[in-house]
């Protein structure tokens, strides 16, 4: 009797643990259906810019909240744009040294793994890790600045950087960042701030206000369903509960 006790309780737990396993690969599966559509316009030597993607946006994504993103990248604020003889020409909030580090980020969007985005989430690791790099190492100096394009490369694996460099300083690179400014523009002509938040295509003053601190908390409360463990640090609850009831159950056999 006690070893058909045993392999009882054996299957019991296998069997709960399945379950648990079959809910979350289901939840993994329904991500895309529970994805905040993110836009973040701001420019590439604005600091406050800088310390919104290193410091909130790109941390918050390197964990299971990257699932429930649909992200989109604008590097572009407040510069202003002029088409002159078949071409266009750009003024940045920040010098034109910004323009390159507009265009350089513009045509990464474009050009890395052709602009697809990652399997499984709502936006390319790669193009967002070399971007997030650019804009953490950046060294500027009035309105000079130094673009560690190559090292930001090779920590993200980026394998076509020399055709990147070659966009940023053609046509083509000009045209990303005009078809960028119609998308900025499109939100407001000019931005009142840079960097600028909108979830899921509705800008809002007081969502962008607490993005700039808390990214998390301003995502979390548009992700419809059960929220992941990241929107409250606490774990699974209902997984907690179920666990309880299991143990609850083979103490009772034992007593």
């Amino acid at each position: 009797m006690p070893n058909s006790k045993f392999a009882f309780i054996f299957s019991l737990i296998f069997a709960f643990a399945l379950a648990q396993m079959d809910d979350h690969h289901a939840s993994h599966m329904n991500h895309e259906q529970h994805r905040v559509n993110v836009a973040v316009y701001y420019e590439s030597l604005c600091p406050d810019s800088r310390k919104f993607f290193t410091q909130q946006l790109y941390p918050s994504l390197q964990g299971n909240l990257s699932n429930f993103v649909n992200l989109t990248l604008v590097p572009y604020g407040k510069t202003k744009m002029n088409f002159v003889t078949n071409e266009y020409e750009f003024e940045c909030h920040h010098g034109p040294k910004e323009c390159e580090g507009n265009k350089i980020q513009a045509c990464a969007l474009k050009l890395i793994d052709g602009g697809r985005k990652t399997e499984g989430i709502g936006f390319n690791k790669v193009t967002v890790g070399f971007i997030n790099c650019l804009m953490d190492k950046t060294e500027r100096k009035g309105n000079d600045a130094t673009f560690p394009v190559k090292d930001c490369a090779e920590i993200n694996h980026v394998n076509n950087l020399n055709i990147i460099e070659n966009c940023a300083g053609h046509t083509d690179g000009s045209n990303y960042l005009a078809n960028l400014g119609a998308l900025t523009k499109a939100v407001a002509d000019p931005l009142a701030s840079v960097p600028t938040i909108v979830f899921n295509q509705n800008f809002k003053s007081e969502d962008n206000t607490l993005a700039q601190t808390n990214f998390v908390k301003a995502l979390c409360q548009y992700i419809q369903g059960t929220k992941p463990s990241d929107c409250n640090g606490a774990s699974n609850i209902k997984i907690s509960l179920g666990f309880l009831v299991v143990v609850s159950f083979i103490a009772k056999l034992f007593n």
